[in-house]
């Protein structure tokens, strides 16, 4: 029998873990690459985004439009559900790697753009869910610790099964020992999940969204 599965993807974490570094892989098929993960026992019946747009900065002026791009083809394409939090920008005092002279400050200042809600929102998708019954296996995308909470009552509470990829590099032990099972996504496997170049869209599918020239 096949088990009712819903994929949970914290897309700054995605980015951050996976894709920060790698353009080509940017234009990212998120329903495909759920489906890589998963075993073929899973019926996916839906894959949840949870994302934030971000804000126009003057040294990567691309990126806001980009982003944009990559939403509006997600949507046309309708296989997945965009849930957005929101960049929240703050004043910060930061200490330097090195230590600095003796006459200049310990600190310097910065500024932090934090994402807010998404990880919020995610965990509250998931409980959700569980409550109306919709799922019997639940994928999350996310190498964030703080969803421990939620994987461990879905799991404890609930019953069911929560498998979690990390998208980073290295081993999260909080997420492997609370998890269902536990997995760090191939370096790889982005390369073999990505959107069509085009993507057709309106009443006679004669407009195009393209893929952005950077991410090729």
């Amino acid at each position: 029998m096949s088990k009712r599965t819903i994929v949970y993807i914290d897309g700054f974490n995605l980015y951050y873990g996976l894709l920060r570094h790698a353009p080509a892989y940017k234009w990212l098929d998120l329903r495909k690459l759920s489906q890589m993960l998963v075993a073929a026992e899973n019926d996916i019946v839906a894959v949840k985004y949870f994302t934030a747009r971000v804000n126009y900065d003057p040294k990567k002026p691309s990126s806001k439009e980009h982003q944009e791009i990559y939403l509006r083809a997600l949507q046309v394409l309708g296989t997945v559900e965009i849930t957005e939090g929101y960049y929240q920008r703050q004043d910060a005092k930061m200490p330097f790697r090195f230590e600095p002279c003796k006459s200049c400050r310990p600190y310097a200042d910065v500024i932090r753009i934090e994402e807010k809600r998404s990880d919020v929102n995610l965990a509250t998708a998931m409980m959700a869910d569980l409550h109306e019954d919709k799922a019997d296996s639940f994928i999350v995308i996310s190498g964030d610790a703080d969803l421990i909470a939620p994987i461990d009552y879905i799991r404890k509470s609930g019953g069911r099964n929560v498998v979690v990829f990390n998208p980073h590099p290295s081993i999260s032990g909080d997420l492997r020992k609370h998890a269902t099972y536990y997995r760090n996504i191939p370096r790889d496997l982005p390369a073999r999940c990505q959107l069509p170049d085009e993507i057709p869209y309106g009443k006679r599918g004669d407009r195009f969204i393209h893929r952005p020239p950077a991410w090729a």
